[in-house]
């Protein structure tokens, strides 16, 4: 019989720090400091975020959630279900932890790792937080080093995507967005995107800073509201520059359309 070898999907340290990182990022919006742990898909400790204010008890107990959810290839809650509804020979399997918290990090079909979370408000924020930090991996890519090349686009092609508006440009390191606005809209705020603005034509009134009024994410990393209270008023014109760092809110609260302006997004590393 001729050997058999397959090919697998691996997490890389990378991969771990983004998904800890879309975790840590509700976590903080939500004012609590629970341990976050990442594994691999053999249940190996990759990274682990520790706040100051986490409790000692959490770290073992967070990684052990995430070794459970990723051997058994399925949420940790699953064994905490069982044992809930009187199956206290869950408790006996080498290897997993019955609490919820852990849950397995998928991606192509499949599991390459699991995250754990020990330490919130309650055991289901654990599990709330585990699985924003989850959704991170349909983020994932398969760049072989992460560079970006040098990207050109002609005229007629940005002048069209001008007309509706959007992404000229993609990549791990950077965006470049065809902005174009014809009316106010929501808050923003990025945790790891810093947006530089360049006003081509049309005026618009952005507010920066302030406390946002009933935010709440909309991805990781990623948090939208219907206003701020307070913030710094900028009367944006053809020919200015905006310059927003990442965890900043701001808003574009009155435009005077259309708005066209390019926007490069510089992607902080997580």
């Amino acid at each position: 019989m001729n050997p058999t070898i397959i090919e697998k999907k691996v997490l890389t340290e990378a991969g771990a720090d983004v998904v800890a990182a879309a975790a840590e990022a509700e976590a903080k919006a939500r004012g609590v400091a629970p341990v976050i742990a990442v594994v691999d898909e053999n249940g190996i400790l990759i990274t682990l975020r520790r706040p100051d204010d986490a409790q000692v008890a959490s770290v073992n107990v967070g990684i052990d959630k995430a070794r459970t959810a990723a051997i058994f290839r399925r949420p940790s809650k699953d064994f905490e279900d069982q044992t809930f509804h009187g199956r206290v020979a869950a408790l006996a399997l080498h290897g997993a932890v019955a609490l919820q918290g852990g849950v397995p990090l998928v991606y192509g079909g499949q599991v390459v790792g699991a995250i754990g979370v020990s330490g919130a408000s309650s055991a289901d924020e654990d599990s709330e937080l585990a699985m924003i930090g989850a959704k991170a991996a349909g983020s994932f890519t398969e760049d072989a080093d992460g560079s970006a090349g040098v990207f050109y686009a002609d005229g007629n092609k940005v002048a069209a995507r001008f007309q509706t508006g959007g992404l000229l440009q993609n990549v791990p390191q950077y965006k470049i967005d065809a902005g174009r606005r014809e009316r106010a809209g929501e808050v923003e705020f990025h945790t790891w995107e810093t947006d530089i603005m360049y006003v081509l034509d049309g005026t618009a009134t952005v507010v920066t800073g302030g406390e946002m009024v009933d935010k709440r994410q909309v991805a990781p990393g990623e948090y939208r509201a219907p206003s701020v209270r307070g913030g710094t008023t900028h009367q944006l014109s053809r020919g200015d520059v905006l310059a927003i760092p990442n965890g900043v809110p701001h808003w574009f609260q009155e435009v005077n359309g259309p708005l066209l302006y390019y926007v490069v997004k510089v992607i902080q590393p997580h």
